[in-house]
């Protein structure tokens, strides 16, 4: 071809250029320079082939080289031409044998020789072919463009035009349609008698003419039944059925792809080229049955996938087609027949080709056509759910009878190891159906969960046979199903029963989620590295979908003081399964979610403490309990799947939990024992907190405190230990240590015993090994918090003191007002002042001795403003003598430390700066 062209404008230009003698010179130059080019370009190819070997052996370079003497090979030598060589056949061989070592003797000089050794450097196998990408128009490509495409394309015309002949006579010509269609016919049967003998000596254009002829025939007994009348039902469906037998047996004689695919794309299109618009569909029906016949009959010998799909296109796409624009009631009993004989036959048809596939190892999987497999189901449901879903139950009777069917697959093909995947493949889909079967008789929104569980299966076939194609179609599905039940909630609105189609499909659609979820982690060896991320995506997609089932169910029927302990129980649900289902496969990925389980129970446990004034009423006594054993399971089963830091942290936060339910039982308990200024409910609180926390630095040896004792000695610990002082700040602000019936003592109140046991578990806990870092980090943090917390705790028992013996108001306007109270606190400051100044100077600790200072200098600062406006008052009298006193005794008996951990003695002149 490429001689032809350079001929050919070679003359045109010479032409051009001069005359007749210039077009044949312009020709003959056209063809120099194409044979110049192909020389020079075998000439190339010859040379890379010679600098193959020496390329292979360049690494092997003389070893005694200096690093300045050894040559550059990317720099080529100054005599070396850019032109290609020409070389003698001994040169050639000279540089394509093996290089071999020689060492030269040292003898033959009197300075030694450099010794030159060059090995052979083999070279490496080349690394294995990657398997092409699968490429899904490739069949359909290699049909339109390999082999003789002008004499498919020839042939297709042929049938064209030969069908529009038929057509055009019949309302032009006179003579008698038997004439016509008996020419057509003859037409056609000569095209098939040549293709026939044909078919060794040109095996290709034989079997486009014999494709071609089986197309024609088929349209001529169509034309002849349907329009003319020319022969009766029984004689077309026999003739019919005769033509579908021959082209399957020259098919399969010939073993041609090509042919079978040009008969069933002819029969198939002939009732389209033909149709008039009137239609009968028993005929169009039966038609396409007797060609469908035809396609099993070929697949009991040969497995052609795309005949197979051609088949099951066209059969259910004009079905479909029929069925939303012509059918009626009336066509009820006929479309159900032909509906069950095509979904029989097509499953005929996926299944005959295991009968060669069993009996072969090498990837028996490859047989199984996945369209056929989830397609058919798919289809011919939709199609059925559009003739009874007018009857009552139909649908969810339709799907228990697919269930059954495919059940009954799945059990035959049990026995068979050869049928394996398709074995399992059944029994997912008659799953599929049988669970669609309550929400089908409960309510018709079902698309979600069939998308969804349709989705996992093509996930699941995807992964197995390695394809890309089905495992997108899956994915895309899955995500849908969501839009699907979005537009269905907006149309029906709230479901009015519990037991709903919502519910049901939303249960399947993360039922669906899930299992593609451990498809795409069974097989995250053989899946694409960018699709790793899918399984966490599909875990999250079936919680949501969990949580938003159980959001609607909970608003539509749950009474609103019960929705607490309801969601308890959805929560502690969803963890019991997801903890069951990671334990039982050791599958961290959904043990993950199960980490936000105990977060949750600590917000329901805040919710708990502002709405209701005890956890266990709305039914909180089944939903605590069962919440806590499922947290409990989780950390028995789930835990060794988590990470370390996330097995730590819900260890500790699942301590906090159980004490923040014994602070709101203890709340509950005590709070109708006096009003809420009392210190009955705040002793309520402490208790429960308190208790823990003086067990949790405890060496324990008992689960779950050996699991991880840190989380529990340091960080749960550490946080009830801030709770605790919190609420000792909050308890001496807002109670007035009233225990009625009890009379109030300082000291001895229950308010105070509850503050001092707070405060010495809190210390217990500062001075145990769980506090081991915080003393190491921040040595004064803790004692500076508990100083000043105690400091806080012995003021406002003064102030309830007054406010029990003398009646002053636990105001802090009151307090600021009362001349005792105020003598009181300036006495008990610098009590403590002095206390703590004459501790720290015993210990030479220079720190706590500097806070009593502090301390004593805001003494006599309140000295100044406030205890003055008291003149000529006994307080302020009492206030400034006691005062004075207690800093002289200060000034004598807790002088400022050196620091040195061994003082001086102090001597009576020192004093304090």
């Amino acid at each position: 071809m490429l001689v032809i062209v350079a001929i050919v404008v070679g003359a045109l230009l010479g032409g051009a250029m001069g005359n007749d003698g210039g077009a044949v010179l312009g020709a003959l130059i056209g063809w120099l320079g194409l044979r110049s080019w192909r020389q020079q370009r075998q000439l190339d190819a010859l040379q890379r082939s010679i600098a193959a070997p020496a390329a292979a052996a360049a690494p092997a370079t003389p070893s005694n080289f200096g690093p300045d003497d050894a040559p550059t090979p990317a720099e080529p030598a100054p005599h070396e031409s850019a032109l290609p060589a020409f070389e003698t056949p001994a040169a050639l061989s000279e540089a394509a044998a093996p290089t071999l070592a020689v060492e030269a003797a040292p003898a033959l000089s009197a300075e030694p020789m450099p010794v030159v050794t060059t090995a052979a450097v083999a070279s490496e196998p080349p690394p294995p072919p990657q398997p092409p990408r699968p490429d899904l128009f490739a069949p359909l490509r290699a049909w339109f463009f390999g082999g003789n495409t002008i004499v498919k394309a020839g042939v297709a015309i042929l049938f064209l035009g030969l069908a529009f002949l038929a057509k055009y006579a019949s309302e032009h010509v006179e003579l008698p349609i038997e004439f016509r269609l008996a020419g057509i016919g003859a037409a056609a049967i000569a095209l098939l008698v040549v293709g026939w003998r044909l078919r060794t000596s040109r095996p290709g254009y034989a079997q486009a003419l014999q494709g071609g002829a089986i197309a024609v025939l088929y349209l001529t007994l169509f034309v002849a039944f349907k329009f003319y009348g020319v022969l009766a039902v029984g004689p077309v469906f026999a003739l019919m059925v005769v033509i579908a037998a021959l082209a399957a047996a020259l098919a399969v004689l010939q073993d041609a792809r090509a042919l079978a695919v040009i008969g069933a794309l002819g029969g198939f299109a002939t009732p389209l080229l033909v149709s008039t618009g009137g239609g009968n569909q028993v005929a169009l029906f039966s038609y396409y049955l007797v060609l469908d016949l035809g396609i099993a009959a070929v697949a009991w010998f040969r497995t052609w996938r795309v005949l197979n799909l051609i088949g099951f296109v066209f059969t259910f796409a004009v079905g479909s087609a029929w069925g939303l624009m012509r059918y009626t009631p009336e066509d009820y009993a006929s479309s159900q027949a032909f509906l069950i004989a095509y979904f029989l036959l097509f499953v005929l048809v996926l299944l005959l080709p295991a009968r060669r596939a069993v009996e072969s190892t090498d990837k028996p999987a490859r047989w199984i056509n996945g369209s056929l497999l989830f397609g058919l189901p798919t289809v011919a449901f939709a199609l059925q759910y559009g003739l009874v879903q007018d009857s009552p139950y139909g649908v969810a009777l339709s799907a228990l009878v697919l269930a059954g069917f495919y059940v009954a697959l799945a059990a035959w093909m049990r026995k068979r190891p050869g049928l394996g995947l398709t074995f399992e493949a059944s029994l997912a889909i008659g799953t599929v159906f049988l669970t669609l079967v309550i929400p089908f008789a409960l309510d018709a929104r079902s698309t979600a969960g069939a998308w969804s569980l349709e989705g996992a299966g093509l996930v699941w076939l995807g992964l197995r046979q390695r394809r890309g194609l089905p495992r997108a179609f899956g994915y895309a599905l899955l995500l849908l199903a969501g839009v699907s039940m979005l537009i269905g909630h907006e149309h029906h609105g709230t479901p009015a029963s519990p037991w709903n189609a919502v519910l049901f499909n939303a249960l399947m659609a993360a039922t669906g989620s899930l299992v593609a979820a451990y498809f795409v982690r069974k097989h995250t060896e053989h899946a694409a590295v960018r699709e790793r991320f899918a399984e966490p995506l599909l875990i999250g997609w079936a919680t949501l979908w969990l949580l938003s089932a159980a959001l609607l169910e909970i608003e539509g029927f749950v009474p609103w003081r019960w929705s607490l302990a309801a969601w308890l129980l959805t929560l502690a649900g969803i963890g019991a399964v997801y903890t069951a289902i990671g334990a039982r496969w050791r599958w961290p990925g959904i043990a993950g979610p199960v980490l936000g389980f105990t977060p949750l129970l600590l917000l329901a446990a805040a919710v708990s403490a502002v709405t209701q004034d005890n956890p266990l009423n709305d039914g909180g006594w089944l939903g605590w309990p069962a919440a806590l054993l499922v947290h409990a399971l989780s950390l028995k089963l789930a835990a060794p799947l988590w990470p370390a830091g996330g097995r730590k942290l819900a260890h500790a936060l699942g301590a906090l939990l159980v004490a923040a339910l014994a602070a709101l039982l203890g709340r509950a308990l005590t709070s109708d024992w006096g009003d809420g200024g009392s210190a009955w409910p705040w002793l309520g609180w402490l208790v429960g907190p308190a208790l823990l926390l003086l067990l949790l630095p405890r060496p324990g040896h008992w689960w779950p405190l050996r699991e991880e004792p840190a989380a529990y000695r340091s960080v749960a610990a550490g946080v009830l230990s801030l709770g605790l002082l919190l609420w000792v700040v909050l308890a001496n602000i807002g109670s007035t240590g009233s225990a009625r019936p009890l009379p109030h003592v300082p000291l001895l109140n229950p308010l105070d015993i509850g503050i001092a046991l707070a405060l010495a578990a809190v210390a217990l806990w500062a001075r145990s090994e769980g506090a081991e870092a915080l003393r190491r980090t921040q040595p004064a943090a803790m004692p500076a918090l508990l100083g000043a917390v105690g400091f806080l705790w012995l003021n406002a028992m003064l102030v309830r003191a007054f406010h029990h013996g003398i009646g002053v108001p636990y105001r802090f306007d009151a307090w600021s007002e009362s001349l005792p109270v105020q003598t009181g606190l300036t006495l008990l400051w610098s009590s403590l002042a002095l206390a703590l100044m004459w501790w720290s100077a015993r210990r030479a600790q220079r720190a706590p001795w500097l806070a009593g200072a502090v301390l004593l200098g805001a003494v006599v600062l309140k000295l100044m403003l406030v205890d003055l406006s008291g003149s000529g008052t006994v307080t302020r009298i009492v206030s400034f003598i006691g005062v004075g006193l207690l800093m002289l005794v200060i000034g004598y008996v807790a002088p400022l430390p050196s620091g040195r951990k061994d003082p001086a003695p102090a001597t009576e002149g020192t004093h304090a700066a």
